[in-house]
């Protein structure tokens, strides 16, 4: 009988969560630019400010307002708002997690950012992707 159900529905679709990664001033910009409008879901922690807290999974709204309006004008967004590391005295992310691992990439590409701008400029490419890091972290500027 199972079988017979799981034929009837077809396999499920998978799908990439395209605002996970983003900041959630990033993805407030590419939801409201699909004329749609980003909700707060839940937050965990409070170490960035709210613009610069992570996306970590995002949803289309189930519900429907007074009107009827629901599910395709609102985007629920899980945010990770702890810092990119965590410090001493200042929770964030674990350098053991891979958040934390791209964390600290990120701050020793800045530092090297920081050390030596010129080496940015030496392609197009280059300097696009420096520009991305540093806006991105804000521990650098090229």
């Amino acid at each position: 009988m199972a079988a017979i159900s799981a034929a009837a529905l077809g396999p499920g679709v998978a799908s990439a969560d395209v605002y996970a990664g983003m900041t959630y001033a990033d993805a407030k910009s590419r939801i409201a630019s699909m004329h749609q409008k980003a909700v707060i879901a839940t937050v965990s922690g409070d170490q960035v400010a709210t613009d610069d807290c992570i996306v970590v999974s995002s949803m289309n709204s189930m519900f429907l307002d007074a009107s009827g309006e629901g599910p395709d004008k609102e985007v629920l967004v899980n945010l990770n708002c702890n810092a990119a590391i965590a410090a001493p005295g200042k929770p964030g992310n674990s350098a053991a997690s891979p958040e934390g691992r791209k964390a600290l990439k990120e701050r020793q590409a800045a530092r090297n950012i920081s050390k030596n701008p010129a080496w940015c400029d030496e392609d197009p490419k280059r300097l696009e992707a420096c520009k991305e890091l540093c806006d991105r972290t804000g521990l650098c500027e090229v």
